[in-house]
């Protein structure tokens, strides 16, 4: 058996002290062979840095995924052409830094991570179902994880469902909010709408209450400041058979720890 853990969109820095907390902790308690977190919120709620994604590496993740918010901060443009273990959407031009897939083996089991965006409400972007199905026919590996992010709960669940028996987990991320609706999906692909955002929950989508609350009164904006309370990891635990790659079980977590 391969367990792999997800954590949901790592919100700023009380995300990040979150996984540089308890990351290791949440491996040994159960048996993770690979950790992966969704990065493209670390510093400051928007992109990530050399810096940030330091401190989830240090914490054992093994792999960051991305989305429309990777790029944001200009200082991290470098460190995402360099290291492979930061991942782009594997839908956006060539032109765009960072890499599209990451592939590691545990226990002689290949295993390839890949995240896309999806077409609604989000930036231009290729097909995410076509470059998909393109970028299958290249892969040589028994897992594949694929991190979609999204904002239309309809676009995750079609695609889920057509790349069923074609992936090996298809987890949705980007709305901060964590769906109820972790599966097997009929062909053996481990699925769920949203994993959630592992950060500070007392807050809209990790941004101060207020802050958003004003904005929605008056129509004035103001600069968006991350939260700090109500602390909680999001995350999914999946494990997969290594003979067949297909998911034998999903695991929702959801833990506060203020």
């Amino acid at each position: 058996m391969i367990k792999i853990l997800f954590f949901g969109d790592v919100y700023a820095a009380p995300g990040r002290t979150l996984i540089a907390e308890k990351a290791k902790a949440l491996k040994e308690e159960f048996s993770v062979d690979l950790l992966i977190a969704n990065g493209e919120n670390l510093a400051g709620g928007k992109g990530l840095t050399e810096k940030t994604a330091g401190e989830l590496f240090r914490a054992d993740i093994d792999v960051l995924t991305g989305g429309n918010h990777l790029w944001a901060k200009a200082p991290g443009l470098d460190y995402i052409k360099r290291d492979r273990r930061v991942l782009k959407p594997l839908n956006y031009p060539a032109e765009a830094y960072g890499n599209t897939v990451f592939q590691c083996s545990i226990r002689d089991v290949d295993i390839a991570v890949l995240c896309m965006t999806g077409q609604g409400l989000m930036p231009n972007a290729d097909s995410p179902l076509h470059c998909l199905e393109r970028e299958l026919l290249k892969i040589k590996a028994k897992i594949i994880l694929i991190d979609f992010h999204a904002e239309y709960t309809g676009e995750k669940r079609a695609m889920g469902f057509y790349f069923d028996g074609k992936v090996s987990a298809f987890i949705g991320t980007h709305t901060h909010v964590q769906t109820a609706d972790e599966e097997i999906l009929p062909k053996g692909t481990a699925y769920i709408t949203d994993v959630g955002m592992t950060g500070a929950h007392d807050s809209v989508i990790g941004v101060k209450k207020e802050i958003i609350l004003h904005t929605m009164k008056t129509g004035m904006p103001l600069m968006y400041k991350p939260a700090k309370t109500g602390l909680q990891v999001n995350a999914v635990l999946i494990s997969f058979d290594q003979h067949t790659g297909r998911a034998v079980s999903i695991e929702r977590i959801k833990r506060s720890y203020s």
